[in-house]
């Protein structure tokens, strides 16, 4: 391969990733009740979870979770086993963290004792509240310090006592910018 070849292959091959890299990530919203299965929480709420286009639900044993992922994934994947490199997306209302009404806070998770611990585990955590509405939510991003990845969290209770369910997306590939845009999307559909 001349130099001429080279540099045209090093600048088809640049401008694949650059396309890569900057393609959108294409999701579709799924309300709450069908993307957790049905009768797993205690009230219907309204919420549009944004899921990416290639995932459907995967039949993984695990009680109080429901897991999306793609197909060709699911296949092999089990609770211990997830896909990283195509990313997943699941839901559980096996929580040890709890909401207080009175103080607004997510125990376990926002309370200024649990941040600390999370601080140890994580860098980059950004922690968003929507706690004005019906079913008050916190969201949180951050860097794992045990995976370098980013990992993404939303809480929300349920409004039968002090209840709360989590949604959990690793991104393709710990991609930041699908990753952020999902939590985006999902930030949205909160407002």
């Amino acid at each position: 391969m001349n130099f001429m070849h080279l540099a045209c292959f090093a600048t088809g091959i640049a401008a694949s990733i650059a396309s890569y890299a900057a393609e959108p990530v294409q999701t579709r919203d799924i309300p709450l009740e069908n993307f957790m299965g049905a009768g797993r929480l205690p009230l219907p709420i309204d919420l549009k979870v944004p899921v990416p286009v290639e995932y459907l639900p995967a039949k993984i044993k695990k009680m109080g979770y429901q897991y999306w992922m793609r197909p060709a994934d699911a296949v092999n994947a089990s609770a211990t086993n997830l896909p990283s490199r195509h990313g997943y997306l699941y839901g559980s209302t096996a929580t040890d963290v709890t909401y207080e009404a009175r103080t607004k806070l997510f125990y376990g998770i926002d309370d200024p004792g649990s941040l600390n611990k999370l601080k140890s585990a994580a860098t980059n955590i950004k922690v968003t509240p929507f706690k004005e509405g019906k079913h008050p939510a916190v969201l949180v991003s951050m860097i794992s310090n045990t995976t370098g990845q980013p990992a993404y969290f939303m809480y929300m209770a349920t409004g039968v006592k002090n209840q709360v369910f989590f949604l959990s997306f690793r991104a393709p590939d710990g991609r930041p910018d699908i990753g952020d845009a999902v939590w985006a999307k999902l930030a949205a559909n909160l407002k």
